[in-house]
């Protein structure tokens, strides 16, 4: 009879047990991260009634708790507001720190304390492979770019990590840029600027921005002073003279014709025909064309006439046939708009020395100006092989210059396409860069470019040669200002209307400031800053074990290792490398208590609470019973 005693006791206990852990897994329905603990009951030894019957019977003494069982699958996430609550997506433990001593939890309710560093509501601080990379100065933090950070885990020590404020990222000075686009190459273009000198004619566009395709060998005629035209390849003047006048003086001719000297002496009174048959006659002399004819002379040469007359009997002239050729090599031949300048100044010289003056202005015009008191004469002819569109863009230049002022022809453009972008410096400043480029040369098999790189005021120019298809030969590659710019260019004809795209790509970082930490899916800490920019500051590992049912609940929702767990581990691949799992921010992990379930069970460990009891008062009632029997 006693044994019902003993029954009813054990069943008291146990099912007292049984209540407290239910009563402990709805109180942390709530708790973030908390593992739901069930009871597991086992019967004590029990005794054997020996009888005549068979078999034998048992008689049980009741139950106990025999152990407790940890139910480790997940809990349902939670969206938080909070970028530190944190919560593994599959299993693992976090590793938290508090003073010696390392203990492992689900619950990821972390925040910054007073001086920046991850803990949780018990005060632990959250292990962190930490890359050390902040560097303290007066106060202020910096971010040194020096330190590795792609591969903080496995093998780096672990430590609680302090997330200060205010953070700088260091600015990285441009080592690279590239540019890739197309230079606009047709025959008709909006991308114009006025001309330089330096530019060769055969690259210049006129006043509405149409190639002149000015090439190699043709030409124009320009001259100063008394009229010459070129006639079937000789340049022609006509001089007309008049009878002399008796005044007892005689008729002085004196000249030179293209350095030729050209003098002579006739009577007082002779006749505008002996005059002009003399000339002629003289100049045959030295090998020149010349006739005369009812008072007139005409004279020819070929490529330049230049008469400088020491009489008033004939006047100055000054002209040549100016030939364009990629390689000058004769006197009148000229390359570049400077050039051509200076051929016409040598010829005004000729013919008005240091009255006329010829210069290419900044809207790119050839401005001819008289600084005389007289009008003074200019003008143009064309040859055999002239380029019209050069001679209607050149032609105001060629008429008579009145005193003191100036004839100009129409603006010469060039073909200039300009593209921008920035840098930055060994001191972090952002500085413009602006790439110019200006079609300078067109030859038989290359087109070249002239350009200029301007990097803050800093500037370097460099010839691109590109074939006749458009494709770039050389350079691709240059070295400016530590900086190595590399180009992918071409050189294709477009339409007006298509806009010129391109790329401009630099690897400089400007320095930036910090905005905000986040906790990529890897467990990386990393800062945010203005600069679009970010850095890793630490690693978040996440902890494994053999047996993860063998660690030891010590509360707080905190388990620390035991033999029975085994120690803990990171997941590696076969190489060494962390194989993180997967950690989301602004997430918690709820309990993965079964409410209905911990209610159920409570309910049905109370009834068996209940009657356990009434096997203790029914046993006594027995007890009383038979004694009251016995007396």
């Amino acid at each position: 009879m006693t044994t019902s005693f003993y029954n009813g006791i054990s069943g008291l206990i146990s099912f007292q047990n049984g209540i407290d852990i239910w009563g402990d897994n709805i109180a942390n329905v709530n708790t973030p991260g908390f593992k739901e603990t069930k009871p597991e009951f086992a019967t004590l030894f029990s005794s054997a009634l020996n009888t005549n019957s068979s078999p034998t019977s048992d008689v049980g003494l009741g139950s106990y708790l025999n152990s407790t069982a940890k139910d480790m699958s997940i809990g349902s996430f939670i969206s938080t507001d909070n970028k530190f609550d944190l919560a593994i997506g599959s299993e693992g433990w976090f590793g938290v720190k508090k003073g010696d001593q390392t203990f492992y939890t689900r619950n990821g309710a972390f925040t910054r304390d007073m001086n920046g560093f991850l803990v949780n509501d018990n005060g632990e601080y959250l292990l962190v492979a930490n890359a050390n990379n902040l560097i303290e100065k007066n106060g202020q933090y910096y971010i040194n770019r020096g330190i590795d950070t792609s591969k903080l885990l496995p093998d780096t020590k672990l430590s609680p990590i302090s997330l200060p404020d205010n953070v700088i990222l260091p600015a990285v000075a441009t080592k690279n840029v590239s540019l890739s686009t197309n230079l606009n190459d047709n025959l008709k273009i909006n991308t114009v600027k006025p001309a330089t000198g330096d530019l060769d004619m055969s690259a210049l566009y006129d006043k509405d921005g149409n190639d002149m395709q000015i090439r190699n060998s043709q030409s124009v005629v320009f001259g100063f002073g008394h009229k010459v035209e070129y006639e079937n390849g000789n340049l022609t003047a006509v001089y007309c003279f008049e009878d002399d006048d008796k005044d007892s003086k005689d008729v002085n001719i004196d000249f030179t014709l293209n350095d030729k000297e050209i003098k002579l002496t006739l009577p007082d009174g002779s006749t505008k025909e002996e005059i002009a048959s003399a000339v002629a006659n003289e100049l045959q002399k030295e090998g020149f064309l010349a006739s005369a004819q009812n008072g007139e002379v005409t004279i020819k040469t070929q490529g330049s006439f230049i008469l400088n007359s020491k009489t008033p009997l004939m006047d100055n002239a000054a002209a040549a046939k100016l030939v364009y050729k990629t390689q000058p090599s004769d006197k009148y031949d000229f390359s570049t708009l400077d050039d051509f300048t200076k051929k016409l100044q040598e010829l005004a010289d000729d013919a008005y020395p240091k009255e006329v003056e010829v210069s290419l202005d900044s809207e790119g015009r050839i401005v001819v100006t008289n600084k005389s008191l007289l009008p003074l004469n200019s003008y143009i002819d064309k040859t055999e092989n002239s380029n019209e569109a050069f001679l209607r863009n050149l032609g105001r230049a060629g008429n008579e210059i009145y005193a003191n002022t100036s004839n100009k022809s129409y603006t010469f453009n060039s073909n200039t396409q300009q593209f921008g972008g920035y840098v930055i410096d060994s001191n972090g400043n952002k500085l413009p860069v602006t790439l110019t480029f200006t079609k300078e040369k067109v030859l038989n098999s290359q087109i070249i470019w002239k350009g200029d790189i301007d990097i803050n005021g800093n500037k370097t120019t460099q010839n691109f040669i590109f074939d006749t298809s458009g494709n770039l030969i050389s350079p691709k590659e240059i070295s400016f200002d530590n900086i190595n710019f590399k180009f992918d260019l071409t050189s294709y004809a477009k339409s007006d209307s298509d806009a010129i795209n391109y790329s401009f790509n630099q690897d400089g970082i400007e320095e930036g400031y910090l905005k905000n930490y986040e906790v990529k899916d890897d467990g990386r800490i990393v800062g945010i800053f203005s600069n679009a920019q970010e850095a890793t500051l630490g690693q978040i590992p996440v902890f494994h074990f053999q047996n993860d049912q063998g660690l030891e609940n010590i509360g707080g929702n905190d388990f620390i290792q035991t033999d029975n767990s085994g120690k803990a581990f990171l997941y590696t691949d076969e190489e060494g490398n962390y194989i993180p799992a997967k950690i989301m921010s602004s997430t918690l992990e709820s309990s993965n208590v079964n409410f209905s379930e911990a209610m159920t069970e409570l309910i049905i460990t109370q009834k068996a609470f209940q009657a356990s009891a009434k096997t203790v008062t029914t046993s006594d009632e027995m007890i009383q019973k038979a004694i009251n029997m016995k007396r």
